[in-house]
């Protein structure tokens, strides 16, 4: 099972928010960080803002952050939001489908995926957070003379 790119994209911006709830952050901060597109992370935000995972606040000093604890968001909520489709195989067009008992095993892994991610938080993703903020840091410019 692989999520597509909105999902791992929503997931790595609610960690960085995740684990410097204090501030607000813009995105092009968040862009410079993963080395993602802009335009890509702005698309994503506006759904997390949607769903009210995350906080924006327009104006000059304005910024995001999470809209609510990272211990009250469901890593398998976000994913169901995030992901268009679970469907692992195209079962619909096979000609065998009707008497297959693969779809049930599909069905079945998927369901079991899902319980997975519904036993974690966001909180829970960033419970080694001394350890990741510095990979969450941008690297200071250096000084000209």
């Amino acid at each position: 099972m692989k999520l597509n790119l909105t999902t791992d994209y929503a997931l790595r911006i609610l960690i960085f928010l995740a684990s410097k709830p204090e501030e607000l952050h813009s995105i092009e901060t968040l862009s410079r960080i993963y080395r993602l597109p802009h335009s890509s992370l702005m698309k994503i935000v506006s759904e997390l803002v949607r769903q009210g995972y995350v906080m924006s606040i327009r104006g000059r000093y304005g910024g995001i952050k999470l809209g609510q604890a990272a211990s009250e968001i469901n890593v398998g909520q976000v994913v169901r939001v995030m992901e268009e489709s679970f469907e692992v195989a195209n079962c619909g067009e096979c000609l065998i489908q009707p008497q297959c008992g693969l779809r049930g095993v599909f069905a079945d892994a998927v369901n079991a995926f899902q319980c997975v991610l519904d036993r974690s938080t966001v909180a829970d993703l960033i419970s080694n957070k001394e350890d990741l903020i510095p990979l969450l840091t941008l690297p200071e410019a250096p000084e000209h003379p």
